[in-house]
């Protein structure tokens, strides 16, 4: 018997509601030769028991346990332990539908140049019904790099990837721990092609509890860090964040790459980002939006008070408007 070229990594924290259904999914893939490893990040609910009991009945899991490290700690464990020449990403609270890695590796086997490959996937609630529309992802190399250079244009669960070129880029870094899918596929496109199948292969799951609500300040800002590396890279100049556990503060990016306005211009675009979420800030990202709007940095005015008090939040709006004000900002409160 031929050995598996497919390995599965799904990383779990406390996903006990879900992560019986995400690695049935997996377990009923029409391809079944797959090595299939499950990191348990020290959850504190029933998850760890729910994994024990698939692994027990399937020889193809391979479960591991350890104290809670992040996502990118669990992501590089699995990988470490990878032998095969594909290998598949997946989520705790996913559904991945039966043909999703015949489909992706059939294609993938066919092009040596492509370093990733994801599908299309239908949106589903907590409950797992189904929500309105899709998430459309771009599908051709052309268009799936044009839009790399804004947002990520694979959905994280729905990701096939060649082993050697995800080696080739570096893994994750935890650095980027809030966006790591990004940041890897942003280096992995300098050394391979990324492309999506236009078919719908995989059921995302939103629900206000997951980590890509909880911490969107968070990606959005590692996002443009992750964009500005990437611009560095492509330049022919060093990774101003190689090497690093955390990334710097944006008063010290100047000093660290070594030219002027850096600081403004990464300032500049997390604030543009970010010009919807006004009122579903924290306080202290509200008070740095309100610090640079009262600097006279370009952030949207009018808009984002009538946000404000859209939401009834009407101190925000208030301090919002003595900060534009303060910036010497008074036409763009009433700019069309």
């Amino acid at each position: 018997m031929s050995a598996p070229r497919l390995s599965v990594i799904l990383p779990v924290y406390n996903a006990g509601q879900f992560v019986g259904a995400a690695i049935d999914s997996i377990l009923s893939q029409t391809m079944g030769d797959f090595l299939f490893y499950i990191v348990d990040d020290g959850s504190t609910d029933r998850s760890d028991d729910v994994i024990a009991a698939k692994a027990a009945r399937d020889r193809r899991i391979h479960m591991l346990r350890q104290e809670n490290s992040g996502i990118v700690a669990s992501l590089n464990r699995m990988l470490a332990l990878v032998e095969t020449p594909f290998v598949a990403r997946m989520d705790a609270d996913d559904i991945a539908l039966p043909e999703r890695f015949a489909r992706q590796l059939e294609h993938m086997e066919r092009d040596a140049r492509l370093g990733a490959l994801g599908v299309q996937a239908k949106e589903i609630d907590a409950a797992g019904r189904k929500l309105p529309g899709h998430m459309a992802m771009p599908v051709g190399i052309d268009n799936v790099r044009a839009e790399l250079e804004c947002r990520q244009p694979i959905a994280n669960p729905t990701a096939m990837f060649r082993t050697e070129a995800l080696r080739a880029a570096g893994l994750y870094r935890p650095a980027f721990r809030y966006c790591e899918d990004y940041d890897l596929f942003l280096r992995l496109s300098e050394i391979a092609d990324i492309d999506n199948l236009p078919d719908m292969l995989l059921l995302y799951r939103r629900s206000p509890g997951q980590m890509s609500v909880l911490n969107h300040g968070r990606q959005t800002r590692q996002a443009v860090y992750a964009r500005l590396a990437h611009q560095e890279r492509l330049a022919g100049r060093a990774d101003p964040f190689g090497g690093l556990s955390t990334l710097p503060p944006i008063a010290d990016l100047d000093r660290l790459i070594g030219r002027e306005g850096i600081s403004d211009r990464v300032e500049i675009d997390i604030l543009d980002a970010r010009r919807y979420a006004v009122g579903e800030m924290d306080e202290a990202e509200f008070a740095e939006y309100c610090s640079a709007a009262a600097r006279g940095l370009p952030v949207e005015g009018l808009r984002a008070v009538m946000r404000c008090l859209s939401q009834t939040k009407i101190g925000r709006a208030l301090r919002l408007t003595r900060a534009l004000i303060a910036g010497g900002l008074q036409k763009r409160l009433f700019r069309a």
